[in-house]
């Protein structure tokens, strides 16, 4: 039986609206986090190193002898809330000289064009940043397509000057940081490795990939996007190898920013609260068992 024409626009109505409420629900799920830890004073974390970021989305800043440098993850309108921060702690903008792309990178133009710092990224994140995430293999979940070729889900792209390999360390006079390719939350992630001296003691710390699996992945034949399955299991075995006495993460609540600052308030070493490699290892096996259950369905 064929419908009549406004039954079929209600149809395609209908279809539309449920698309694009699919397509928001995540985005709605993130602001809800936001406002659940919904301060973010910048702070010391141990040694050189600091929190400058938003709530949800973070920035960490590594002081050295030979200018600044910022893994950055942050939301399209974070340049001026970090400035502040850095501000706050008595840095500039100005003194960062390298940016390293980690998480979101809505505001890496923003942040490049306020410190005029080189941006080194991966080869799979330099493909997708330098298109302003027009181009993520990542996004398999057709609504978000839409949003993307709309224009509602792009950003300013900013110029990378260096693609890292994997395994290959930066370095920026006395800093010292190490690039780890880890396709486990998608193709365009990179974690990053490296040590802080803090009360006479070497604290290794890993920026470590969002292990979430892209929205709308499937890890059955057809595998989308393909080759997630064995990225990350590769993932996963080589972030358990990473020595690690503190970890860090692209979002805030996954590695307890806010509620270990608390702690470093009240602590007498306010590093310690930092220093966490039970929470790292379990982090990781709540991501792996995530990954079964959805690969046995």
């Amino acid at each position: 039986m064929r419908l009549a024409l406004p039954h079929v626009a209600v149809v395609i109505v209908v279809a539309l609206a449920v698309s694009f409420a699919g397509a928001l629900y995540p985005i709605w799920r993130q602001a809800v986090e936001t406002n659940r830890d919904a301060r973010a004073d910048p702070h010391h974390i141990a040694g050189n190193l600091y929190f400058v970021g938003e709530p949800a989305d973070t920035s960490f800043l590594l002081v050295g002898d030979k200018g600044n440098l910022l893994i950055g993850s942050a939301g399209r309108d974070a340049t001026h809330k970090i400035v502040d921060s850095l501000e706050q702690l008595g840095f500039d903008i100005k003194d960062v000289r390298v940016l390293l792309a980690a998480g979101q990178a809505d505001s890496l133009a923003g942040l490049q064009q306020a410190s005029g710092a080189e941006l080194w990224a991966s080869e799979a994140g330099a493909d997708v940043i330098t298109s302003g995430g027009a181009h993520d293999p990542n996004r398999v979940y057709m609504p978000y397509n839409v949003l993307a070729w709309a224009g509602l889900t792009t950003y300013p792209a900013p110029r990378v000057a260096h693609r890292v390999k994997d395994e290959e360390t930066i370095h920026l006079g006395s800093l010292a940081v190490t690039a780890h390719t880890t396709p486990g939350g998608g193709f365009d992630c990179t974690t990053w490795t490296f040590i802080v001296r803090d009360r006479e003691r070497d604290l290794r710390v890993v920026h470590r990939c969002g292990l979430d699996l892209p929205y709308g992945a499937s890890l059955v034949e057809p595998e989308r996007p393909p080759g997630l399955r064995g990225g990350f299991e590769r993932t996963i075995a080589m972030l358990r190898s990473l020595p690690i006495d503190i970890w860090l993460t692209a979002k805030g609540r996954e590695y307890g920013r806010f509620r270990k600052y608390q702690e470093s308030l009240r602590a007498e070493d306010p590093a310690a609260p930092f220093i966490d490699q039970q929470g790292y290892r379990t982090s990781i096996d709540d991501a792996e068992a995530v990954f079964r259950t959805r690969l046995a369905e």
